[in-house]
């Protein structure tokens, strides 16, 4: 048998199916056993291609996973997970998958939802701000007895819900809700406490009694870490993702470390469950994208109803501890959500928190400091270790706290085109944007002057073209460079925009090439400190465009 598909290529992949494992797909039978005995056979034909085969449009039930996880896919090579349509239904402890050190996996055809909301859908029907409470009817009868406060469980890292504020004639804007704990006031009715001493009035400012829709976070399922993503897509080596459906997932959907080769993801959406009541996805961010080496695709991909980001892209930068010469110093990463190690023969990239960059050089030498364990790694990346860099020409200025990262680890080749998104997107690596539609607040920047960010370093560059920016959630386009630099050493270096629509407000602080070429603008556009500044064609509000200079 042989399989193609927008350039992935399956030969003589041996196909292993549900049924034949014991599985049932009737939406209640727990077919977790099941899949694990598929995974287990697929591992079993040591890198051979396997195909695990489901059942056409059918539910599939999962309350059982290898270290909670339904696919645990771990350092596999050449398997395909083929859902053929079908709905994977999850317990709320289940996570769907872990391709951590896969090779060439190809996931397609499914949809992933919950045996169990994360989230209670209601109406607010008052507000007391100063009593930091809102009336809510939920609109599931009798839910409000599943309300409650914190679990403080299974990893919650926050327990908070989404407030769905009128924004005008736009759609509505999410704004988080931190909830303290609820009581029920009678059938349907509930008060939820806001965690802090007065609702903010960016939230009761833009509710309409009666109207405005809240979700609210189901105890012990909502914002829980347990074992990790939806889908864990750590140190994966190529990989083709294709028509999938995330419908809820109680922290990050995808998580995105350090892949290597070409990850493409096809008409990938995370979105809420269509002709259903809700309105969240999703907890956290739908795709986080963080420390890759590999090329990155994103065609067709839709993201609504999250809790954080759509997209964020960036690489955990380390910091310098100690320079012992222009061409040897100490660095270590100072958080240690996951560990972005850097490799001999990669370009070291140092910048202050200025966003200019000091300097760069290749690296000849790299020696972590072993754990107290004996171990250089801790699994999961929660110990970062002391390094030792040594550099092939010497960086001038390089002083401790210095901010450094590899430049071939930053992301460097990823695209999106044919995408929409509507809450936000973080730009902190460079990016190339095509043919999208985003009504959400973008941000593209580096380090900031008055905190620590842990999270960068902002983008090289930033290319859009033919795509369309409309009023959501905070709204605009926002570059921001900052920093006091000479233009050579400003880590935004090109922004090039063509051919698009700005219906929100758009902001560059700095970069140091401009590029706006037959834009059609509709709100105000500021542009700040550059090098070279090129505007050919643009209209805006349909007059010569003419934008105001951002101090």
């Amino acid at each position: 048998m042989t399989t193609v598909m927008l350039g992935v290529t399956t030969a003589n992949a041996k196909d292993l199916h549900l049924k034949d494992f014991g599985g049932k797909a009737d939406g209640t039978t727990d077919d977790g056993p099941a899949i694990l005995k598929m995974v287990e056979a697929a591992r079993a034909l040591k890198g051979k291609h396997a195909r695990l085969v489901f059942p056409k449009n059918k539910t599939v039930h999962a309350a059982t996973g290898k270290e909670r996880y339904l696919f645990a896919l771990q350092h596999t090579k050449n398997i395909t997970i083929d859902g053929n349509g079908s709905t994977f239904l999850l317990d709320p402890h289940i996570r769907m998958m872990d391709l951590d050190y896969a090779k060439n996996p190809v996931i397609k055809n499914f949809n992933v939802d919950y045996t169990v909301t994360m989230f209670i859908e209601s109406v607010i029907e008052a507000v007391d701000p100063k009593g930091a409470y809102v009336d809510v009817r939920v609109l599931q009868s009798g839910d409000e007895k599943n309300l409650g406060g914190p679990t403080k469980e299974d990893g919650e890292q926050w327990f908070g819900g989404f407030v769905w504020c009128e924004n005008g004639k736009h759609m509505k804007a999410a704004k988080h809700y931190a909830v303290k704990k609820t009581e029920v006031l009678g059938k349907d009715r509930a008060r939820v406490f806001f965690d802090g001493k007065s609702i903010p009035k960016n939230i009761t400012g833009n509710i309409k009694k009666r109207i405005t829709r809240f979700s609210i976070p189901r105890p012990g399922v909502a914002q829980r870490h347990g074992p990790g993503p939806l889908f864990n897509i750590h140190d994966t080596v190529d990989g083709h993702f294709e028509n999938i459906a995330v419908w809820g997932a109680p922290w990050f959907t995808y998580s995105i470390y350090r892949t290597e080769g070409t990850l493409r993801f096809i008409n990938v959406d995370v979105v809420p469950k269509p002709a259903t009541k809700r309105l969240v996805s999703g907890c956290r961010d739908a795709f986080h994208v963080t420390g890759n080496r590999s090329k990155l695709v994103f065609d067709g991909c839709d993201t609504a109803g999250l809790g954080d980001d759509d997209y964020n892209f960036c690489i955990l930068s380390s910091r310098i501890q100690k320079v012992i010469s222009p061409t040897k110093l100490i660095i270590q990463q100072k958080f240690p959500i996951q560990y972005n190690p850097l490799r001999v023969g990669e370009t070291l990239m140092v910048m202050n928190s200025e966003n200019q960059v000091v300097g760069s050089a290749e690296i000849t030498g790299y020696e972590e400091k072993p754990h107290k364990d004996g171990t250089k790694i801790i699994p999961g990346g929660r110990y970062c270790p002391p390094i030792t860099i040594t550099l092939k020409t010497p960086i001038k200025g390089l002083v401790k706290d210095l901010h450094v990262w590899s430049k071939q680890a930053a992301n460097p080749d990823t695209t999106m085109k044919n995408c929409t998104a509507t809450f936000s997107i973080r730009m902190q690596t460079s990016l190339t944007i095509e043919n999208c539609t985003f009504t959400c607040y973008n941000v593209a920047y580096g380090f900031s002057t008055r905190t620590k960010h842990v999270e960068g370093p902002g983008p090289a560059y930033m290319r859009i073209s033919n795509s369309e920016f409309r009023v959501g959630r905070g709204s605009g386009m926002v570059f921001q460079s900052g920093g006091k630099g000479l233009f050579e050493t400003t880590r935004i270096q090109s922004i090039h925009i063509e051919n698009s629509t700005f219906h929100s407000p758009m902001r560059i602080d700095k970069a140091k090439d401009i590029t706006l070429l037959n834009n059609r603008f509709h709100s105000d556009v500021k542009v700040g400190a550059h090098a070279t500044l090129k505007i050919k064609g643009n209209l805006q509000n349909g007059r010569k465009f003419n934008p105001t200079k951002n101090r």
